[in-house]
């Protein structure tokens, strides 16, 4: 078995979400088993972004980061970054895993 790796970065609005869902619908169609993740924004009804949520390939969605004012303050954790609270559990029970596969 030949593990191929790949990691996409960029600026916002380039299309790694599109692409990372492209790539993996066709190795889905031939075949080829996927293992993975991304993060999508969230917007609200007047389109404003209110945060992030990470979502695996096999379909799982958990929290990684919504705008103080649309977190709860018994939600709200100790991380965060500019206007967003942090989810890192939410994260790391879905992201982390993934990663066993390759240390098993």
């Amino acid at each position: 078995m030949s593990l191929k790796h790949i990691t996409l970065t960029g600026l916002p609005g380039v299309g790694k979400t599109t692409l990372i869902k492209k790539l993996h619908r066709q190795l889905t169609e031939n075949n080829i088993e996927t293992n993975g993740f991304y993060t999508e924004e969230i917007r609200n009804e007047t389109g404003n972004r209110v945060g992030f949520d990470v979502i695996t390939l096999d379909g799982k969605h958990g929290t990684l980061a919504r705008t103080l004012n649309e977190t709860p303050p018994q939600q709200q954790t100790k991380y965060k970054v500019g206007q967003y609270v942090v989810f890192p559990t939410e994260f790391e029970n879905l992201v982390l895993p993934l990663f066993e596969v390759y240390t098993e």
